[in-house]
């Protein structure tokens, strides 16, 4: 029975495939309090063990094909960051993710060279002590490239799959103790109280009453009692008297007036809409006016992102201002700007006002970013092309081939396309949904035919390799952050929140992130961490195919 079962697994490897990530995904909801094992790691772990079944003769094209999807997406989402992180005012980000990423790879290549460590085990051990597990991808496509037998290739893509599960764990567990308790304390630093500095230092709110319409935009609901000093005057009259504040609807017995003209009455209820800040002293500015629950009004608002293109001009967004419309945000090259007046062409703002009068009137200005619900599968298609073109490419130097791979090379085309999308929002749009799709199924289908084709060398690979992966993957997670974290604290002068937020950003380690925000009950660490992770995801995912082509 046990052979039949073998068998016939083994002539249908779609049903091992998809056994593998059904049972993977289940086994990867195991948690212990902030670690989690993973989704990446469930299906690894169960895809060696079905692969113990046998030799699995899966096409290589099916690995290729899902990997290329997965490291696309990956690039498209932290293109526009990426791009930006460049810039001059994150520069001490920059500067701490290639300090992390220099320093990793000179701790492990010396690492590596002591120890003997073979090229396939090395790949290995980037990508689960460092936590990035697109390395597996990147690894495997530089073995691909190498001139060895297709035997030496198969058993060094073994290693590269044993080597992250015997490393991932403690890369993940191991980075997020040390984040969240001793680097504080290497610090001499009280982490809590510090965040609670920061927060208070930058100005950092988190909100007030009334209707959330985005971050700093609110609904408040006002009724008009005898006496009030608003009493006759007009929708124009009160947003003059009020700057910041915009009346978008009165409601008179039952009928919506919205009329700039429309004089206020006693017993009139309003909807105010501003930003946090400009209600601060509104409310207790008449005592003749008392609040209700803005919930229980409807209100017709639009909020809409607009790319500024040569039809804009300052004039028309004043006047669009004076009718009711307030800027949520607005950004030039991704730096959030407050003076208005220097917005132009190509800089982006968020605007919130009546639907209607929102659809008129956009198009002075430039034109909505659609998020849409449609995939661009050309733009996408031609994206992954260009991308595997770009990884076919060799470089030899002193006889050692240099190649991005497929994956590097889709990598690199994300990141163009994801930038070039955000310049034109209406083009390439790939949804919030698709995107965790590619990536989620992506990546994972790509790990479970690694673990089946690994399987059943697994036995003899974990002989071989013993403890010493496993030492070595703990100094390879550890001393990056240790001496990073030093770095940026006495040379970069940066304070703990920064520093910590962007070592989990370099280090690609969302777990870290996650434990600290729930250590300080603060989300402001991802603050530093959003620029960094962008950098961090491509500079280690490049590092595993360097590191393969050096070692062979």
């Amino acid at each position: 029975m046990w052979h039949t079962i073998s068998s016939f697994a083994l002539n249908n490897p779609s049903v091992a495939i998809f056994l593998t990530l059904g049972l993977g995904y289940f086994v990867g909801r195991f948690h212990i309090k902030s670690f989690k094992l993973g989704a990446t790691v469930g299906v690894l772990l169960v895809g060696l063990v079905i692969g113990q079944l046998g030799k699995f003769q899966i096409a290589p094209v099916v690995k290729n094909l899902f990997f290329d999807l997965f490291i696309f997406t990956i690039g498209y989402e932290v293109g526009p960051a990426f791009i930006n992180s460049f810039k001059k005012k994150g520069l001490k980000f920059i500067i701490q993710s290639v300090v992390f990423t220099v320093i990793a790879f000179v701790v492990a290549f010396g690492l590596f060279k002591v120890f003997h460590v073979k090229f396939g085990e090395a790949g290995g051990i980037i990508a689960g002590a460092l936590t990035q597990s697109a390395c597996i991808g990147t690894a495997n496509s530089a073995i691909e490239a190498l001139h060895i037998s297709q035997a030496a290739k198969t058993a060094a893509m073994s290693q590269v799959a044993i080597a992250y599960a015997l490393t991932y764990v403690f890369g993940t567990v191991g980075v997020l103790i040390f984040l969240k308790n001793i680097a504080p304390v290497i610090l001499h630093v009280n982490l809590r109280e510090a965040t609670k500095k920061y927060i208070e230092k930058n100005h950092i709110s988190s909100g007030t009453t009334g209707v959330k319409v985005s971050a700093n935009i609110r609904v408040r609901a006002f009724k008009l009692n005898a006496g009030c000093e608003f009493i006759g005057k007009t929708l124009t009259d009160f947003d003059k008297l009020n700057h910041g504040l915009v009346i978008e609807e009165v409601i008179n017995e039952d009928k919506m007036l919205t009329a700039a003209t429309t004089v206020l009455q006693e017993n009139d209820t309003i909807l105010v809409v501003g930003n946090i800040k400009d209600f601060a002293a509104f409310a207790d500015k008449d005592p003749k006016m008392s609040e209700l629950d803005a919930n229980n009004f409807p209100l017709n608002l639009k909020r809409a992102t607009v790319l500024l293109t040569k039809a804009y001009n300052y004039h028309a967004l004043e006047q669009m201002m004076s009718n009711g419309v307030i800027i949520d945000s607005a950004y030039h090259d991704g730096e959030k700007l407050s003076d208005y007046s220097r917005l132009t062409v190509g800089d982006r703002i968020t605007i919130i006002g009546p639907e209607n009068y929102l659809n008129n009137c956009i198009k002075t200005i430039g034109y909505e970013k659609v998020a849409g619900t449609k995939t661009d599968v050309s733009y996408m298609s031609i994206g992954i092309f260009l991308g595997i073109l770009l990884g076919a490419i060799v470089i030899t130097i002193h006889k050692i081939p240099l190649t991005l791979g497929g994956g590097g090379g889709a990598l690199f085309a994300g990141l163009y396309f994801g930038w070039l999308q955000q310049k034109h929002p209406n083009t390439g749009i790939i949804p919030p949904s698709t995107r965790w799709l590619l990536k989620s199924l992506g990546l994972n289908l790509f790990i479970a035919v690694v673990g089946l084709q690994a399987g059943s060398g697994f036995v003899t690979a974990l002989k071989e390799m013993g403890w010493l992966v496993f030492v070595i993957g703990i100094l390879v997670s550890i001393l990056p952050h240790l001496l990073t974290l030093l770095f940026s604290r006495f040379v970069l002068k940066m304070n703990i929140v920064d520093n910590i937020g962007s070592l989990c950003g370099s280090g690609t380690i969302t777990a870290a992130l996650n434990a600290v925000n729930a250590e300080t009950d603060s989300s402001v660490f991802a603050l530093s961490y959003t620029p960094t992770y962008a950098l961090g995801n491509i500079f280690l995912t490049v590092m595993a195919p360097l590191m393969v082509a050096l070692l062979a």
